[in-house]
């Protein structure tokens, strides 16, 4: 009898051991499926990865227009003042126009890939520092003039008027007979090349 109650209290004892390790296992496993469950931070850094090339684009797209009318006002006044035999306010009109041109980054704006649209802006960028610099030199201004005045053709056939009307006139006289162009914001000719001399020699060959 006394062997049969030592079983029973033995078996009790092992069963009130065994009974909470179970809980404690099971309490144990919650929080590690928990844990495994969680997705969120995945989900988050694959966003991150999507929007990059997203904003790349959007930055490539965001390219700004050639600005083809900010140069052709620079260079209206810089013909007048010459037409009107005022180096002075040639050289200054000049100098403005230079620094237009000078901010021009190609490759910021839609042109970029236009390597002969560059070549083009140098130029001009060159005729008229050389302008700005010889205000007590008209003659010198006028053959710059020339260059730049070509080189004001050659945007527009690139990039056109941006919206405005202008005329490509011409000089018979100019340049021992060769002649001469010019870009104007009126049908009336008024010279550059000759000035007040002959004011109005010279004819429209084009409109833009």
């Amino acid at each position: 009898m006394k062997n049969i109650i030592t079983v029973l209290f033995v078996g009790a004892t092992l069963y009130s051991c065994n009974k909470p390790d179970s809980k404690i296992s099971e309490k144990k496993a919650e929080p590690e499926i928990k844990t495994t469950g969680k997705t969120e931070p995945a989900e988050i850094s694959n966003q991150e990865v999507k929007e990059s090339p997203e904003e790349s684009k959007k930055e490539t797209g965001e390219l700004s227009a050639f600005p083809i009318q900010q140069i052709i006002k620079g260079y209206l006044p810089l013909k007048n003042a010459l037409a009107q035999d005022d180096s002075k306010k040639a050289s200054d009109a000049a100098k403005s126009l230079f620094s237009i041109l000078k901010k021009i980054d190609i490759s910021k704006t839609d042109a970029k890939s236009n390597s002969e649209l560059r070549d083009i802006v140098e130029s001009a960028a060159e005729n008229a520092e050389h302008i700005g610099g010889k205000s007590d030199d008209i003659a010198h201004q006028r053959e710059h003039l020339l260059s730049l005045s070509n080189d004001i053709n050659d945007l527009i056939k690139e990039k056109g008027t941006g919206g405005l009307k202008l005329y490509q006139d011409f000089c018979p006289m100019y340049n021992n007979g060769k002649g001469g162009t010019w870009i104007s914001e009126s049908e009336e000719i008024v010279n550059p090349y000759e000035g007040q001399k002959m004011i109005n020699c010279g004819s429209v060959k084009k409109v833009f």
